[in-house]
């Protein structure tokens, strides 16, 4: 029936068939699967490496370094307070909003130890002024420029606010405020 060159020829084709076959598995499947895992390896690696950096090490990682940084701030920032808190000076530290983050010794006896939370340090200025200085505080928070309000007390004494904003680019984040009052 068949002969033998016929026969040679269908293994010969059936044999180009399965390794067109394989050629095209290697192409479409089995590469991009040795890619892929070798790119998860790599990705694994990577991740792994930055999960070291944001874990604490002893001091070479970079969360070590974040946390040596933070601890410097918050020991410059209560060094600064410490040492306006005995000052002559009426201080107090408000945020870009006029509520109470601060103040010092003076302002405590100043406002007889009242409630200084949020806006109630306004109400040492004499009521019709209060409107007055609210807006020029806004106006200077809002345009990042330094306070100057001239007004009375409530103890009708001369007093002056003199406020320094505390700057990033165009942002103000709140005032360091002077007072100075006739004695």
């Amino acid at each position: 029936m068949f002969n033998i060159l016929e026969m040679l020829g269908i293994a010969v084709s059936v044999l180009g068939a399965l390794f067109a076959c394989i050629a095209w598995a290697m192409k479409y499947i089995i590469k991009p699967t040795i890619r892929l895992y070798k790119t998860h390896g790599t990705l694994l690696t990577t991740v792994n490496d930055i999960k070291k950096e944001l874990t604490t090490n002893g001091g070479t990682s970079i969360k070590d370094t974040v946390n040596r940084i933070d601890r410097r701030q918050v020991i410059i920032d209560k060094r600064s307070k410490a040492i306006f808190y005995n000052c002559e000076d009426i201080i107090l530290e408000v945020d870009e909003n006029g509520n109470v983050l601060w103040t010092n010794e003076k302002f405590n006896n100043l406002m007889d130890n009242k409630n200084k939370t949020g806006l109630d340090w306004v109400s040492y200025i004499d009521e019709p002024d209060r409107e007055p200085f609210l807006k020029e505080f806004k106006s200077c928070s809002e345009n990042n420029r330094e306070l100057s309000f001239e007004t009375r007390s409530v103890e009708n004494k001369e007093i002056v606010f003199s406020g320094y904003p505390y700057r990033d680019n165009n942002k103000n984040y709140g005032f360091l405020i002077f007072l100075k009052q006739e004695k």
